[in-house]
C-alpha cells in the first residue's frame, strides 16, 4: 500500500530509469536483462524486470520511427547490432582493429549491454517516447506483440531520398530552422571525422599494447633460457618482463576507457545528429507539400476549390506542427548533447590522467627495483 501511495503522490518527481546490467548467450541468440525503476503511473509497478532479444529492441525502434509517424520528434537511434556468432564476432573485429586483433577483447556482452541501456535511456529522457505504448510494452509485456517489422516501401524511400536531395539547397523562409540544417550537417560530419581518428588512436593504441605483452614475454623468455645460470640477470630480465607486462595492462586500461567514454558517446550522438536530419528533411518535405497545396488552391476551379482549401489547411496544419515540435525537439536535443559530450570528455580525461598517475607509480618504483637488482 505505501508504494501505491507513493507512486499515486503527484509530488513524488517523475522518473524512469532503465538498465542493462548483464546479458547471456543462448545459442546464437543474446537475452539481455532489463531492469525499469520509475514513479509513472503508466507502469502496473514501481520496479519491473524482464529479458529481451535483439529482435526485440529493433522492434521497438521500428514502432517508434516507421509504425508511428515521428512527426518533429527526434527518433534516439538504433544501437549496432551486436555479432551472436564466433565467426561474426572474429569478422567484426577484424573490421575494427585488423586481423592481428582477432583474439582480442572476446567478450563483448558488456559493450553489447552498454549500447542498448543507452538507447532505452535516451526514450526514458524523451518526452513523448517514455510514455509511449511501444516502451511500454517492452518493458512490461510478457511475452512481446508479434515482431513484425513495418518497412518502408523502396518506391516510398526512393522518392525521399530524391526529394532530400533536392531541397538541399531550398532556403527555408524560417531563419532558425535554416540555421539548424546547416550546424546539423557540419557538427555530423565533424563528428564523422573525430569517430574516425580517434577510432584509429584506439587501434594504435591497441596494437601497442600487444607489442609490450609479446616484448615482456619474449624477454621473461630470454631471462629465464640462456642466462639462467646467472641469478641477477635473470632477476633482472624477469622483473623488467613483469614492467613492460604492466605497461600493456595500463595501456589496455586506457584504450578501453577511451573507448567506453569518449568513442562510445561521439559514436552515439553521431547517428543522433542522423536522426536529427531526418527530422529536419521530412520538415521540409511538408513545406514543399503546403506550399504546393496552397498554389493548388489558388488555381483551383470553383468546382474544386473546396477540396483545394482543405488540402492547403491540412498541409499547412501538419507543416505547423512540425515546425512546433521541432523547435523544442532540436532545443532539447543540443542541451542533451553538450551535456553528455562534456560528461564523457571530463571521464576520458579524468582516466587518462589516472591511469597515468598510476603508470608513473608504477615505473618508478620499478625502476627503484631494477636498480637494487643490479646492485647486487
Amino acid at each position: 500500500m505505501e508504494e501505491e501511495r507513493t507512486r499515486d503522490d503527484s509530488s513524488v518527481p517523475e522518473m524512469l530509469e532503465i538498465k542493462v546490467p548483464s546479458a547471456t548467450k543462448d545459442g546464437e541468440i543474446i537475452r539481455f536483462e532489463i531492469k525499469t525503476v520509475t514513479t509513472l503511473t503508466d507502469f502496473p509497478s514501481c520496479e519491473m524486470s524482464t529479458t529481451r532479444t535483439f529482435e526485440d529492441v529493433e522492434w521497438l525502434h521500428n514502432c517508434l520511427s516507421v509504425r508511428e509517424d515521428p512527426g518533429g520528434s527526434i527518433v534516439p537511434p538504433m544501437p549496432n547490432r551486436p555479432a551472436s556468432t564466433a565467426a561474426e564476432a572474429e569478422a567484426l573485429m577484424k573490421q575494427e582493429f585488423g586481423g592481428e586483433m582477432r583474439n582480442m577483447l572476446a567478450d563483448q556482452i558488456p559493450k553489447y549491454c552498454r549500447s542498448v541501456e543507452m538507447f532505452l535511456c535516451l526514450l526514458a529522457k524523451h518526452a513523448r517516447y517514455r510514455r509511449s505504448e511501444p516502451l511500454k510494452q517492452f518493458l512490461v509485456s510478457e511475452p512481446l506483440p508479434p515482431r513484425v517489422l513495418a518497412k518502408l516501401s523502396m518506391f516510398k524511400r526512393a522518392t525521399n531520398v530524391v526529394k532530400d536531395k533536392g531541397l538541399q539547397s531550398k532556403k527555408d523562409p524560417d531563419e532558425f530552422f535554416h540555421g539548424q540544417r546547416g550546424f546539423v550537417h557540419e557538427s555530423h560530419q565533424c563528428m564523422k571525422d573525430v569517430n574516425v581518428v580517434f577510432h584509429q588512436q584506439l587501434v594504435a593504441q591497441r596494437q601497442f599494447a600487444m607489442s609490450l605483452g609479446a616484448f615482456a614475454s619474449n624477454i621473461t623468455k630470454a631471462g629465464s633460457s640462456a642466462c639462467s645460470s646467472i641469478e641477477s640477470h635473470t632477476k633482472l630480465m624477469t622483473r623488467f618482463g613483469q614492467v613492460m607486462d604492466q605497461c600493456q595492462q595500463s595501456e589496455n586500461t586506457l584504450a578501453t576507457s577511451s573507448e567506453n567514454s569518449f568513442a562510445f558517446t561521439f559514436c552515439v550522438f553521431e547517428k543522433y545528429l542522423e536522426s536529427s536530419k531526418d527530422m529536419l528533411n521530412r520538415r521540409l518535405r511538408l513545406l514543399t507539400e503546403s506550399e504546393a497545396a496552397a498554389a493548388a488552391a489558388v488555381k483551383a476551379k470553383a468546382s474544386n476549390k473546396a477540396k483545394a482549401d482543405a488540402a492547403r489547411e491540412d498541409a499547412v496544419q501538419k507543416f505547423e506542427e512540425i515546425s512546433r515540435l521541432g523547435r523544442t525537439e532540436l532545443s532539447l536535443f543540443h542541451q542533451l548533447r553538450v551535456h553528455s559530450l562534456q560528461t564523457a570528455l571530463v571521464t576520458y580525461c579524468q582516466n587518462q590522467i589516472s591511469t597515468g598517475r598510476d603508470t608513473y607509480a608504477m615505473l618508478a618504483r620499478s625502476l627503484s627495483e631494477l636498480r637494487q637488482i643490479d646492485d647486487e
